[in-house]
């Protein structure tokens, strides 16, 4: 997600973004003023695909593999987008990235729409009886008119299509619940606010995502590390200074926080031997990058507890007291 539709796609209504990888919630969850995630009445077909590209969505097979991992769409409305924040089409962006801070990892945003997806999904079905209808009432020539069965013209784009990608031991497989809804709808101006006056902040928010896509876990701790160091704007002494900032923002004086500043500095090295390609079991890639999206995710949601990008006075506080 995250990006405009073709130029010739463009489209100044809603957007419905179709989502694989969430179980089918039972009823609409509003995550914010404007933004709903919203359950597909009837499984996606390949058929309900093709109806789509036959009327101008030109990816369709591409998604043919995971249509029956996509049971709900995410719907985005036009008049809801405020300034500074997120345009209409971002602002459904905004909302899968709080989703995945909430735990919901395995969860993909894959491409957008100018109409409900609830409309592509099941028209097979809704056109075969449409034509059973109108070939006992009207004949064969008139039932074979496809002009009655068409879907209306497609305007949208695929958008974060993956075909693997990497998942944290954490990841929730449970639905979207009523509460995971009312904490989005909680934060998400704030977010919303941040995400669109702040460059590091919003990189920080984009690595908490994306690293997903990376190829190896690698791949994956480097892009972590990207974030936890953009919220932070540290340059120089970064093993001792993030470690120490990190701990004291969030363990409370003590041995927790004595211990967290020694697991961050073990955590910190990996992290080096990952992104310089010094050796490194697999396990432990695969720890490193547990570990650090653990703590960018921790970070993030201190920064939405405290309504600001962390900065100079929260280090202070944090340090001294």
């Amino acid at each position: 997600m995250g990006q405009e539709p073709a130029r010739n796609e463009v489209h100044q209504g809603n957007w419905y973004i179709l989502v694989m990888g969430l179980p089918r919630p039972q009823a609409p969850l509003t995550l914010a003023p404007g933004l709903t995630l919203v359950p597909l009445e009837s499984p996606l077909s390949v058929f309900d695909l093709a109806a789509a590209g036959a009327v101008g969505f030109r990816e369709w097979a591409l998604l043919e593999p995971v249509s029956r991992v996509c049971t709900c769409e995410i719907e985005t409305a036009k008049g809801s987008d405020v300034v500074p924040g997120y345009d209409t089409l971002n602002r459904a962006w905004l909302a899968s990235a709080l989703m995945v801070l909430r735990g919901f990892s395995r969860h993909l945003g894959l491409a957008c729409s100018s109409y409900s997806w609830n409309l592509v999904a099941g028209h097979q079905q809704r056109s075969a009886e449409v034509f059973q209808e109108r070939l006992a009432r009207d004949g064969v020539d008139a039932a074979v008119n496809r002009a009655n069965r068409d879907l209306p013209p497609f305007k949208g784009s695929v958008l974060d299509f993956h075909t693997s990608f990497l998942v944290d031991t954490d990841a929730r497989t449970d639905p979207v619940s009523s509460d995971d809804a009312a904490w989005i709808v909680t934060h998400f101006e704030t977010f919303n606010r941040l995400a669109g006056t702040s460059e590091p902040f919003r990189l920080a928010l984009e690595a908490a995502t994306d690293w997903r896509f990376a190829k190896e876990p690698r791949l994956a701790v480097a892009r972590l590390w990207s974030g936890i160091e953009a919220l932070f704007g540290v340059t120089s002494e970064l093993i001792y200074r993030i470690s120490i900032l990190c701990a004291s923002l969030l363990e409370e004086r003590g041995q927790r926080r004595k211990a967290r500043f020694q697991a961050l500095k073990r955590l910190y090295s990996l992290r080096s031997k990952a992104v310089h390609g010094e050796p490194l079991p697999q396990e432990q890639q695969v720890s490193a990058m547990n570990d650090s999206y653990r703590l960018l995710r921790e970070l993030l949601l201190l920064t939405i507890e405290r309504g600001h990008v962390l900065g100079a006075d929260d280090f202070d506080d944090a340090l001294f007291g």
